[in-house]
């Protein structure tokens, strides 16, 4: 990997860690209540955001095949810095509006194109690798800057925004200075069997997406995963805390356990290499299912802990495996779009399934636990269909 492909690669590193330096994250909820929002006006303005995020990735997608992956990051990067500003002196429901909104923008803009970007820029065998080092650096600025929080801005809610802006501006900065890849780039032929006319036909390129079922089976497994993963670890893992009866300080120390187990996803490459491709896999499947399962039975906060850590673990270790599967299954030189598309059906897929979660829960836990079980094992079954014709 020559000078050139070095940089960028450095650059890309330092966007993640900068981005992920979001200092307002253990408060992101009371900060817009302190503004005199209330949960509903919260979650319709989250629910508008996924639905314009869902809508702008395809779009986001064509058009960063015309404007070049390097372009495409640094004008998303500025919008997420705006967004970030914007929030800093939000005060009303309209300001925190505006401010998800351009988020959507920014997601959608960057969704499948800093992959794109980065899978062009190093040799495929180390893609891998890399794409472990790139999610886990961003797991780290988060991690880093809610150590910071705890330790310097506990109540004093609008620096730890102005430090979120400050560290937005340096993400920015960094993009500026990413290269577009060279012209005839030995990266990019091997990994394009469709023409580049293929960017000016977007229908085409929907068109072989939807008639790529075996494609569609797979991304299906990915999302019942994924979602499982979502919801145990963020939500429901405090339901569970509750009916085993811990206290406030015992739910914050597992927390900081579980956001650490985020940080091993830096070991995806080497855990694959290790077990074998369909092993590793099978255990990114498997093992959350009894684990989910587990949780269905127990009222022991440390067993219950112990369960919840170890999915997030998984889903850590798995993630950079699934961005290498993702990227190998394009048959298209529109990379950025198609893995745009990818983005869509998982969003959408996640979508349908995660209010099931959430009335199971409200019924009964062990039930929504149940469901994750199942989740896992179906999306295993079509990970097993898929990856038997890959």
């Amino acid at each position: 990997m020559n000078l050139h492909y070095r940089k960028n690669l450095c650059l890309l590193y330092l966007i993640s860690f900068f981005q992920g330096m979001v200092f307002y994250a253990p408060v992101a909820a009371l900060y817009r209540q302190s503004c005199g929002l209330n949960m509903l006006q919260i979650t319709v303005i989250e629910s508008i955001s996924l639905i314009l995020c869902i809508a702008l990735e395809f779009p986001w997608g064509i058009l960063a095949e015309k404007m070049g992956y390097s372009k495409t990051i640094a004008v998303c990067c500025g919008i997420y810095l705006a967004s970030k500003v914007i929030f800093w002196n939000a005060h009303d429901f309209s300001d925190f509006l505006f401010e998800r909104i351009l988020l959507s923008f920014a997601i959608a803009g960057l969704s499948g194109v800093d992959m794109s970007l980065l899978y062009l820029t190093v040799p495929k065998e180390q893609f891998h690798k890399v794409c472990s080092i790139y999610d886990s650096l961003g797991t780290s600025g988060l991690l880093a800057s809610s150590v910071l929080f705890t330790i310097f801005f506990q109540g004093s809610w609008r620096i730890a925004a102005l430090m979120t802006v400050l560290s937005y501006a340096a993400a920015f900065a960094a993009s500026l200075f990413l290269s577009p890849l060279p012209a005839g780039s030995s990266h990019c032929p091997g990994d394009c069997i469709t023409s580049f006319s293929a960017v000016e036909n977007p229908c085409l390129i929907l068109k072989n997406f939807l008639g790529n079922k075996r494609l569609l089976l797979f991304l299906s497994g990915t999302a019942l995963l994924s979602e499982m993963c979502q919801n145990v670890t963020v939500f429901l893992n405090q339901l569970q805390y509750i009916r085993c009866g811990a206290s406030d300080t015992v739910i914050g120390f597992f927390y900081i356990l579980v956001s650490l187990a985020g940080l091993f996803g830096i070991f995806s490459f080497a855990a694959t290499k290790k077990a074998g491709e369909f092993i590793f896999s099978s255990l990114c499947f498997l093992l959350p299912a009894v684990l989910c399962f587990l949780l269905c039975l127990t009222e022991n906060p440390v067993l219950s802990a112990v369960c919840i850590i170890g999915i997030q673990l998984m889903g850590s270790l798995f993630q950079p495996l699934l961005s290498r599967f993702q990227n190998e299954e394009i048959r298209t030189s529109s990379r950025a779009a198609a893995l745009s598309l990818q983005a869509v059906f998982l969003e959408c897929t996640s979508a349908a399934v995660a209010p099931v979660y959430g009335i199971l829960a409200d019924r009964s836990l062990p039930s929504a636990f149940f469901a994750g079980t199942f989740s896992c094992l179906a999306g295993y079954v079509f990970f097993l269909v898929w990856y038997r014709k890959r």
